[in-house]
């Protein structure tokens, strides 16, 4: 995994990884190092009757009913953080986090949203159209304007947060895309931006996020495929292996960058747990 510093005070991280099928899953082996900065948290005007423990967090959710952030508000509630769900729909987010089994989650539909932003202790935006669909001309406006709306939505409303219920850091998704494809060559995150329409969307989607208040912090994962077996491209694949029908991807000498989502929650996990750290991954 890589990391770099962009500006407006942005953390970008890139996690890059390659395989080559036959699928295997190395283990990481990331080292982490972090220096000591100030932070603050503030309580929440939802929560008025309660007051906020010294190390817990209260953090909003976009895109939590998806893939990764169902695992993260699961963690964030087994380490008793208060968790905001964000979403357009309030019957789906309830199917998927019945109340009794995920006591004290508050689910906010978009009118609500601002309420729920003020005060909390940082934001992560996951939303966005699944890109892993046939793509017609429509659904590839979709897949970009789901992205790039709500992201402004939620910085326009942290933007607008009064000071002392500011959220203290953004952490906004993006993806490898970013850099383009190429069968020979090798990106990095020093590497430029593709002329593709994933790099395109993107570019409109990271610039979309890095317009939040430079009071912010502001942190950019810029993830590939995220595998695991209750989602996401893997849990697309196992049945035809199952079925015996599994077998090289593509020319089977191509490579593309993964991550577990069990790393992928841990990584956002220690950028919201650790907000008074810069994070530096070697």
């Amino acid at each position: 995994m890589k990391m770099e510093l962009c500006g407006h005070g942005a953390t970008t991280i890139t996690w890059a990884k390659s395989i080559s099928p036959p699928l295997h899953f190395p283990r990481s082996s990331s080292v982490w190092r972090f220096r000591r900065m100030n932070t603050s948290c503030v309580n929440s005007s939802l929560d008025s009757g309660e007051s906020q423990k010294a190390d817990e967090m209260i953090v909003s959710i976009t895109g939590a009913t998806g893939f990764i952030g169902k695992r993260l508000v699961q963690r964030l509630q087994a380490d008793n953080h208060r968790v905001r769900v964000l979403t357009r729909s309030r019957s789906k987010a309830l199917s998927i986090f019945p109340v009794r089994d995920h006591p004290g989650l508050v689910i906010a539909e978009e009118p609500e949203w601002g309420k729920c932003i003020q005060g909390s202790t940082a934001v992560v935006n996951l939303a966005g159209t699944p890109i892993s669909q046939r793509w017609s001309p429509e659904i590839k406006k979709d897949i970009k304007e789901s992205r790039i709306k709500v992201t402004s939505k939620v910085v326009d409303l942290i933007n607008s947060s009064q000071d002392e219920l500011c959220p203290k850091v953004l952490i906004s998704a993006t993806a490898v895309g970013y850099y383009g494809t190429s069968e020979t060559r090798v990106f990095d995150e020093n590497s430029p931006s593709g002329n593709d329409y994933l790099a395109e969307v993107c570019r409109e989607w990271e610039a979309a996020a890095l317009r939040v208040n430079k009071d912010v912090r502001i942190v950019l994962i810029r993830t590939g495929i995220v595998l695991g077996k209750e989602g996401g491209a893997l849990a697309k694949m196992i049945p035809l292996f199952k079925m015996f029908a599994g077998g090289p991807l593509g020319s089977g000498t191509q490579w593309f960058s993964w991550i577990h989502v069990d790393d992928l929650v841990n990584l956002i996990y220690e950028a919201l747990s650790n907000s008074a750290y810069k994070v530096c991954v070697l």
